[in-house]
């Protein structure tokens, strides 16, 4: 008889939740790194945490979650946009600099 012992009895989509003394959080998947979401210690929190997370499950089937992404309102201020900083990026790389 040959058995393994699992690191975790969880399934690879499980998602890890805590709390402390004002927050429920939970850190959900995505590809720029683990995101944390944190929602109020209350029933209100706790439906609107499971709601999320239910919601995450039946839409992605436990695929990463892609946090959109949003220009801070300095930069927005003067002018860029997602496109340019993209093409900037693109530069930056071809050049070697990233």
């Amino acid at each position: 008889m040959s058995a393994t012992v699992c690191k975790t009895a969880a399934p690879p989509h499980a998602i890890l939740i805590w709390a402390d003394e004002r927050s429920i959080y939970a850190q959900l998947p995505s590809q720029n790194g683990p995101y944390v979401a944190a929602f109020l210690r209350s029933e209100g929190g706790l439906s609107t945490a499971l709601h999320t997370l239910g919601a995450m499950h039946a839409e992605h089937s436990g695929q990463p979650y892609l946090r959109p992404q949003c220009l801070p309102r300095d930069l927005l201020a003067k002018g860029l946009t997602l496109s340019a900083l993209d093409q900037a990026r693109d530069l930056l790389k071809k050049r070697g600099v990233i």
